[in-house]
């Protein structure tokens, strides 16, 4: 696989990590010996203030349904991490209830649901 990054068009997203993230998983979704029909997860950590001026700790996950080819920053989750470390610690966890919880922990509820 030939690496298709590109300096000029990686540049502008300066330090954006979703910005960044974005670009990245464009890359990976248009490359078919890496993933099919556009499937696949990416994320990325980043810290933003909440509405009450608070600094929290997210996870932005591709939201499920999302094409990694033609994801759109609105195509990330934000969830938060310490949900998110909290639930890595339990001994057990369905799907059912770890796509639950992730969507409780979701700082936009009009965000896709995350990819699991």
């Amino acid at each position: 696989m030939q690496s298709q990054w590109n300096d000029a068009d990686a540049g502008p997203l300066g330090a954006d990590p979703l910005k960044m993230r974005v670009y990245t998983s464009r890359l990976l979704g248009k490359e078919p010996s890496v993933v099919l029909h556009g499937g696949g997860n990416t994320s990325v950590k980043a810290s933003r203030t909440n509405l009450c001026g608070d600094e929290e700790e997210l996870l932005l996950v591709k939201g499920s349904g999302w094409d990694l080819a033609t994801i759109e920053e609105r195509g990330f989750a934000p969830v938060r991490m310490e949900t998110l470390l909290r639930l890595a610690r339990l001994e057990q966890l369905s799907d059912a209830d770890m796509v639950r919880y992730q969507r409780s922990a979701m700082t936009d509820p009009d965000a896709p649901t995350p990819s699991v």
